[in-house]
């Protein structure tokens, strides 16, 4: 394990880093850093299991940014979020929906957020591709028209 319980889960596949924040552990803080330790410079948020206490939101309200503190436990509804290197900071942001009872749910950024209990968040790790001015440019141009044209649809047939 290595420091605020950050590992990785799969060793033989390195695209995913899952991080296990313990009781009291700070949620920005630790992604910081595991973000340092292991030299990820672009990571997707895909998924967080846990409680959240103390946490801090920017929450948009009728066009208006406003910051709310949730002192209580809420457990962690739904995430998103993209994470970027640029130079030795890192930017991104942490879209979250916390659940206050089945019928309610907060939506916003977090902006400071304290593990209740165990924590488990997961990121997949946007791997950069290798500039080369060569023939290996156009053979990723031509793998993503591919993927990206409108192919025919499959004739319905109608009994």
């Amino acid at each position: 394990m290595i420091k605020s319980g950050m590992k990785n889960q799969n060793e033989n596949n390195d695209n995913y880093l899952t991080i296990i924040l313990d009781d009291g552990d700070e949620v920005v803080y630790c992604v910081e850093s595991a973000f340092k330790e292991n030299s990820i410079k672009k990571a997707i948020l895909v998924s967080a299991d846990g409680k959240l206490r103390d946490s801090k939101m920017a929450i948009s309200r009728a066009g208006n940014l406003r910051q709310r503190i949730y002192s209580e436990p809420l457990k962690i509804k739904q995430v998103s979020g993209e994470f970027n290197k640029i130079n030795d900071d890192y930017f991104g942001d942490v879209n979250i929906s916390l659940e206050k009872d089945p019928i309610h749910t907060v939506s916003g950024a977090l902006l400071k957020g304290i593990a209740d209990g165990e924590v488990t968040i997961r990121f997949k790790i946007i791997k950069d591709l290798d500039y080369q001015p060569n023939n290996t440019k156009t053979m990723v141009k031509e793998k993503i028209i591919q993927e990206t044209v409108k192919k025919e649809p499959k004739p319905m047939i109608i009994a």
